[in-house]
């Protein structure tokens, strides 16, 4: 009896052992996290309160520089006074490129600067991205009398 436990222990650890080890390179095989690039194209330097600026760029894998359709973009922005902050989204055509327009409205009542860039959060085949940045300063529109 004594070793009929022994058979089965062993046997035990070296399947549990088996699947531990050579499941994950039979996946690895077949599955692939591909890195990602981001592009956000040059935008204005400068903008008025309400002026419309257009956010465009492209998102393509890293390696085959293959466009990624129907993936949600964030056009963000980073301030020395603020959070990281979303000021709009805009989902890839098929092409892996992306439009979007945004009203300008500025955070406070003088001039102030937005380090706008792009991100892509990723997905199960793809790593996340972020784009270029770019400063864009704003001045509250002159009331004329």
């Amino acid at each position: 009896m004594n070793e009929l436990k022994k058979f089965l222990v062993i046997t035990i650890l070296v399947v549990g052992i088996m699947i531990m080890f050579l499941q994950p390179l039979a996946f690895g095989q077949y599955y692939q996290i591909h890195h990602t690039i981001l592009i956000l194209n040059p935008i204005s330097r400068t903008a008025q309160q309400g002026d419309h600026l257009t956010f465009s760029g492209t998102l393509l894998t890293a390696d085959d520089k293959i466009p990624l359709s129907n993936r949600m973009v964030f056009i963000q922005y980073d301030s020395p006074y603020d959070w990281t902050r979303i000021r709009t989204s805009a989902t890839t055509d098929n092409n892996g490129n992306f439009v979007v327009s945004w009203t300008v409205n500025p955070k406070g009542t003088g001039i102030c600067t937005y380090n706008f860039f792009a991100k892509y959060n990723g997905d199960d085949n793809n790593f996340w991205s972020i784009s270029k940045q770019f400063l864009l300063n704003v001045t509250p529109r002159s009331i004329k009398n």
